[in-house]
């Protein structure tokens, strides 16, 4: 009896990109199914990336993009790479990775937002055929929002996803298609929240950005320099410095071996309600005698203007918070009063900064 599994892929090419390893082993995990069915494989990071070289491709190749899903957005990181890869023929498969969480014995999902639809739109225009997607819920790890999971919670979140991607994989070599039910399932929910996502990738993302410092703890080692997959870490008088460009992906807060990088919960919480009190668009209209009229356009103008002012108010404050923190006193109390300082941090279980692909990053 011939066992032997049978692909009409040759080859797969995954990119990736990751903050704290939950794309990575999703890419790995893909990888192990594909050399089952005898596929040569290629594992690319696209940390840092400038320039992209065209992949050799033909009908026997599938192409694979794994990332997290940042403000229910796909990371902004991957959008700029999917919008400067080269037009092509290939088959195209989308894996986004979503903040899974556990209470009791109770899995919750995460919501993708636009993190399908916006890869595949572009990649379809730059003639791409698609072979598959996937929504794929692993540990949350935005700690700036809450504790790292529990260990338990977080083998037993990996320890079912772990299988459904080996489904998952098994239907796209065999069939040369595969969606999963949860990307229909969720799209009503997916698109109403379209608003939260385009206020994310517009907005909040810069304003998330400047909430990071380094605490009193840093010992100058400048590993979230050298590792931050966008670049977005510098060292300003002394101190890392988080620039708008930063992507919240979690990596630097939790490779930190000292864990002296905070959340700073007693800077923007703060800043932002003084900021809502203060008619700062009203009177940005009127200095400049700006009529906006009536109605949802009208408001949308407004709104627009509110939120742009702020995140300028935000990047300017933060370059002031940041000079702050070289006095003693005002850097203990931001760090007694970040939260962070008593969450749990997160990685993937078991990955090390010597794993093969992490090292490459890391």
């Amino acid at each position: 009896m011939n066992d032997k599994k049978i692909s009409k892929y040759k080859n797969l090419i995954v990119y990736y990109f990751t903050g704290t390893g939950n794309a990575l082993k999703t890419s790995e995990w893909l990888i192990e199914k594909a050399k089952e069915y005898g596929i040569s494989t290629s594992l690319i990071s696209i940390d840092r990336f400038e320039k992209i070289e065209k992949p050799v491709t033909n009908n026997e190749t599938l192409i694979a993009f794994c990332f997290p899903t940042h403000g229910f957005n796909a990371a902004p990181l991957m959008l700029k790479f999917i919008r400067k890869f080269p037009k092509g023929k290939a088959d195209v498969v989308i894996i986004n990775t979503r903040g899974g969480l556990k209470f009791k014995k109770i899995f919750f999902p995460g919501l993708s937002g636009v993190a399908q639809f916006l890869p595949m739109l572009l990649l379809l225009l730059k003639g791409y055929r698609m072979a598959g997607s996937l929504p794929f819920d692993l540990p949350s790890n935005w700690i700036s929002l809450h504790p790292g999971l529990t260990d338990s919670a977080i083998n037993d979140i990996v320890n079912r996803r772990k299988e459904q991607m080996y489904k998952f994989a098994d239907r796209l070599f065999r069939n040369g298609r595969a969606y999963n039910y949860k990307f229909f399932v969720y799209m009503p929910l997916d698109l109403a929240i379209i608003p939260i996502a385009a206020g994310y990738y517009l907005f909040a993302r810069f304003i998330l950005a400047k909430t990071f410092y380094a605490s009193a703890d840093c010992n100058d080692c400048r590993l979230c320099v050298n590792q931050c997959p966008t670049k977005s870490i510098k060292i300003i008088n002394g101190r890392p410095f988080w620039s708008y460009t930063c992507e919240s992906c979690m990596r630097c807060i939790s490779i930190c071996p000292k864990k002296s990088i905070q959340t700073a919960h007693s800077f923007i919480i703060p800043l932002l309600y003084l900021l809502s009190l203060i008619p700062i668009t009203a009177s940005v209209l009127n200095i400049f005698n700006i009529k906006t009229g009536d109605g949802v356009l009208a408001e949308l103008i407004t709104s627009f203007i509110n939120w742009g002012i702020t995140v300028l108010i935000t990047i300017a404050a933060y370059r002031i918070f940041s000079h702050l923190l070289k006095i003693k006193f005002i850097n203990k109390f931001f760090e007694y009063t970040s939260l962070t300082r008593y969450w749990r941090r997160y990685r993937f279980p078991d990955l090390t900064l010597t794993n093969k692909y992490f090292n490459s990053i890391f």
